[in-house]
């Protein structure tokens, strides 16, 4: 089977939609996934490893929310 042009656009588009669509629904499993940390359990954190946080940026991702 040939495929024209138009088609292979058209599998194209679908292909990049459904590719953005499952890594905006995996990015919201995972913040859905994570604890939530209180305020006082984020000072005792940094009070305990505040400097060990410090010694990689690239290493270390933090993410908050607030409910």
């Amino acid at each position: 089977m040939i495929e024209t042009a138009l088609e292979q656009n058209i599998r194209k588009i679908i292909r990049e939609e459904i590719n953005k669509a499952l890594s905006d629904f995996l990015v919201k499993l995972r913040l859905e996934l994570i604890p939530f940390v209180s305020e006082e359990e984020q000072k005792e954190i940094e009070k305990n490893y505040a400097e060990e946080l410090l010694e990689d940026d690239d290493k270390d991702v933090v993410i908050t929310r607030k409910i």
